[in-house]
């Protein structure tokens, strides 16, 4: 299967809002890579068809989150586990089960070694915790952040920029604030998207009155 040029079709398809023929060639291709045993290829197929089915009009969240669980069952990392939680969050806006399919991820991810992920995991896990109103486990989130990026870990920077500014826009502690700021100074000059480089330059420069 040449998963390359299967992405450049299905791409095509979705930008044309020919979904039904999109989601009828992942389907023959998830049937292929199964009946292959190529388990590479049919996480990849999952994954794009968890894709297809949050971006179609109208979106249909209940295949993409079966999708993402059966995509976990295949992968079994806590990378796949992460993903679930991105969509629960973004696209389904479903908190509580974010911050339980994250801290799975986090937990998977750490066993694994896979700080990239951990620190993903983390980011997303403050921001659910703070529309919770769970400030203080937020503050611990921060606290294992900071202990990432003081490590000089294998991360990317820009994962927790929002979660950064949300939270120094919400406390009004201001060791937290400081905390936030220097984790914002550290990685600013590191940081390879110029979008949130100049945001977190601009929570490093805050006042903090």
């Amino acid at each position: 299967m040449d998963l390359l040029k299967l992405e450049e079709r299905i791409t095509k398809l979705i930008v044309s809002e020919q979904f039904d023929l999109a989601e009828a060639e992942l389907q023959q291709a998830k049937l292929q890579a199964t009946q292959e045993a190529d388990s590479y290829a049919l996480e990849e197929v999952l994954s794009s068809l968890a894709t297809l089915y949050r971006v179609k009009e109208p979106p249909d969240l209940a295949k993409a989150e079966s999708c993402s669980l059966e995509l976990e069952r295949v992968s079994g990392t806590g990378y796949a586990k992460v993903q679930t939680a991105m969509m629960l969050y973004w696209s389904m806006h479903d908190l509580e089960r974010t911050v339980t399919k994250a801290r799975e991820g986090i937990t998977a991810a750490t066993a694994e070694q896979d700080d990239k992920t951990v620190y993903q995991g983390l980011s997303l896990l403050g921001l659910a915790l703070l529309d919770l109103h769970q400030d203080d486990e937020a503050v611990r989130v921060l606290g294992e952040i900071e202990s990432m990026v003081a490590a000089r870990l294998r991360i990317v920077v820009g994962d927790e920029t929002l979660f950064l500014e949300r939270l120094f826009e919400q406390t009004k502690a201001e060791k937290t604030r400081n905390a936030i700021q220097e984790i914002a100074r550290i990685l600013w000059p590191v940081c390879r998207e110029a979008a949130f480089a100049d945001r977190l330059k601009t929570l490093a420069n805050a006042s903090l009155t």
